[in-house]
């Protein structure tokens, strides 16, 4: 009940941190009960102030797993990817991580690629999407099947894993999230900034994570550690960018079974020139929009570009078919340049959305 969550709130405004059991039961509470959203937002608030810990993360994901459970699609785990992160980069780029997916996506790889609308940025990998008759909210309502057949047909996903929950039996969620945040907009970073994207209820064993503050590297490696992840880098670029930077240096946590290890790279160390973050700013979601389709077509070949190839890399170096970041670029500027990239695209649109959408916009963005 409710009121059993009183305690635990307490215990965390006072400082302390709850074990992985308390926060699966915090959550999954306040994700069935909480329709009236005030502890739903107590609880947010108050865990992101005091710094939510790999534990609390596990619980949450623990969570997101009992009303989402895993579900086989046919895929070997060791072959499949998510390049989704926790968004909320303060430069407020065009979509990278989505651009990316369709650039790992055209060399053979299962990207399964998790989407939701923008909450502090300007545009979410799902308000993306919509503009090219693809709605993954939608797309994972419909069910599994439905999931699976465009996986079957395209090689990859993007959808919502937490749309596919039962509504009747996760009301505050559907409450919290679809209607009591854009009706009052208080919006802020919170645990579900940190880690929705960080369960995938479709089995996969690395990872490529991008976080919008250093403060959360360690605990997110931790934290795929813990949920069984066997391989993969949790980074955060200079000046708020929740991705690999090319306007300067890049932290980065990588895990694996053998540990945890810290490190930074540089634009140069994937042989890139350092930009200047005017170049990389995104202006509004219309500008955004064409930018992808610049990118993933081969026309822009500067600074947004360059940062598209630099978060393939990570993605191709966690799936083992990279040695290095130099050699993943190379492999992301050529599948680009050799028109792979928009083939998985346009496929893409052609079987879960609508190719006249594209086309008109596509006719804009080239011209």
């Amino acid at each position: 009940m409710l009121k059993d969550l009183v305690p635990l709130i307490q215990k965390i405004t006072e400082g302390e941190s709850l074990s992985a059991a308390e926060a699966e039961r915090a959550f999954t509470t306040v994700e069935a009960e909480d329709e009236a959203c005030y502890h739903y937002f107590t609880l947010l608030a108050s865990l992101h102030t005091k710094g939510e810990t790999s534990d609390e993360l596990l619980g949450f994901c623990h969570t997101n797993q009992h009303f989402v459970p895993p579900f086989d699609v046919g895929r070997d785990a060791d072959s499949v990817i998510d390049l989704s992160g926790t968004g909320g980069d303060q430069i407020k780029t065009p979509n990278i991580s989505s651009a990316a997916a369709f650039v790992v996506a055209s060399r053979g790889i299962t990207v399964i690629k998790q989407a939701f609308f923008a909450v502090t940025g300007l545009t979410g990998s799902a308000d993306l999407m919509q503009n090219f008759g693809v709605d993954p909210l939608m797309i994972s309502r419909e069910g599994k099947e439905r999931l699976k057949a465009i996986l079957d047909a395209t090689g990859m996903l993007i959808y919502h894993a937490n749309s596919m929950a039962n509504p009747e039996i996760r009301k505050g969620y559907f409450s919290f999230w679809l209607k009591k945040v854009p009706e009052i907009g208080l919006s802020f970073r919170t645990a579900y900034h940190l880690a929705a994207n960080a369960y995938s209820p479709i089995p996969m064993r690395k990872r490529v994570y991008g976080v919008f503050h250093d403060r959360y590297l360690k605990p997110l490696a931790e934290l795929f550690q813990k949920m069984g992840y066997r391989k993969g880098l949790v980074f955060h670029g200079v000046g708020g960018l929740d991705e690999v930077s090319n306007i300067g240096p890049t932290k980065i946590v990588e895990f694996s079974t053998n540990g945890i290890k810290e490190y930074s790279i540089s634009p140069s160390d994937a042989g890139l020139g350092t930009s200047h973050v005017d170049q990389i700013r995104g202006v509004n979601r219309e500008t955004n929009i064409l930018d992808f389709l610049r990118i993933i077509y081969g026309k822009e070949k500067g600074p947004k570009r360059d940062l598209v190839l630099m978060n393939a890399a990570a993605a191709f170096y966690a799936m083992d078919q990279a040695t290095n970041w130099r050699a993943g670029v190379n492999i992301a500027a050529g599948l680009i340049d050799d028109g792979k990239v928009s083939k998985t695209f346009e496929k893409y649109v052609k079987f879960s959305g609508d190719l006249h959408k594209l086309e008109t916009l596509k006719r804009t963005a080239l011209a």
